[in-house]
């Protein structure tokens, strides 16, 4: 199983703040994150941590990995 947290919108849209998923093999952490996020892709920017580390979407997650994200939101 992959832990995932959700902060911000990412929550919101997916109604948890917290999931977990089974990995029928290895995933990117953007795939993974598609499949539990509405609307994922139209946030072009984020932020994205595996296992308490800075990583990039493109990023391969295994079994028992945490991933956490979050959205970037700026404003004025």
């Amino acid at each position: 199983m992959v832990k995932i947290r959700l902060m911000g919108a990412f929550a919101h849209l997916a109604k948890a703040r917290e999931l977990e998923v089974k990995l029928e093999g290895p995933k990117t952490a953007n795939e993974i994150l598609r499949e539990v996020i509405p609307r994922y892709d139209e946030f072009h920017d984020k932020i994205i941590f595996i296992n308490g580390k800075p990583a990039k979407g493109e990023a391969i997650v295994e079994e028992n990995d945490e991933i956490k994200v979050m959205p970037v939101l700026s404003g004025g």
